[in-house]
């Protein structure tokens, strides 16, 4: 979670308030407010892999590196998509005495962007000669700060809405805001419908349907706590 610390203010109005004290100057109390708000998966990240096997495991290596060289190559034709080498393995098969008789591997690429329809469109792409593993939707970085942005003002709204009702309980009517914190809480997510056509690879490649992507909803939380000090 993400600290923000902000200098001493002073506030004509009050905090909800979770927990106070009795200090020297005057009563301290612990605040908390928070803000929701539903924003638009805009991002998604896909991994696609290939699984081989040989009785020579430089066969197998040649065959999974030529694999995945043509599918980054094929991620060149689409510019606003992001490619990269995911995990790449490979491991002995053994007969029932203990025996190798052959090798297998496993080597993955991943894909990360905002632009939906060249993502869709270079999955189906690689799924002609490899396996689609999964499918995340995400909010991007640039999304959720515009949304943070939009949620601080209503959590504070909501704080000193809550703690003027303190305020006048208690007979104050100015404090010092002494600290304040402001986290972000994981993101709630709503899956998506998912896909129209995902077909697996076959020995010669064919046109594959393009995904029909509804990347949905995630759920945002800014929480602001603090510590003030009634004068």
């Amino acid at each position: 979670m993400e600290n923000i610390r902000i200098p001493v203010l002073v506030w004509a109005g009050l905090l909800s308030v979770s927990t106070f004290a009795v200090a020297a100057d005057g009563i301290e109390l612990r605040l908390s407010g928070s803000a929701q708000q539903e924003v638009a998966n805009d991002q998604i990240q896909a991994t696609l892999y290939l699984q081989d096997k040989s009785d020579q495991p430089a066969v197998l290596a040649d065959r999974l590196n030529k694999g995945i060289s043509r599918g980054m190559a094929n991620g060149k034709s689409y510019p606003q998509v992001e490619l990269s080498s995911g995990s790449y393995n490979s491991w002995p098969s053994y007969d029932k005495s203990g025996k190798i008789i052959g090798w297998q591997g496993r080597a993955e690429i991943r894909l990360k962007s905002r632009n939906m329809t060249q993502a869709a469109e270079l999955v189906a792409q690689l799924q002609k000669t490899m396996l689609l593993e999964g499918v995340q939707f995400s909010v991007s970085d640039s999304a959720r700060r515009a949304a943070e942005k939009a949620m601080i003002p209503v959590a504070l709204a909501e704080m000193q809405e809550q703690a003027d009702i303190t305020a006048k309980t208690l007979g104050k009517s100015r404090f010092t805001i002494k600290e304040l914190e402001f986290g972000n809480a994981a993101p709630s997510y709503r899956p998506p419908m998912m896909m129209r056509a995902a077909a697996a690879p076959m020995a010669k490649e064919m046109d594959v349907a393009q995904p029909d992507w509804q990347p949905g909803q995630s759920q945002l939380q800014l929480q602001i706590t603090g510590k003030i000090e009634l004068n």
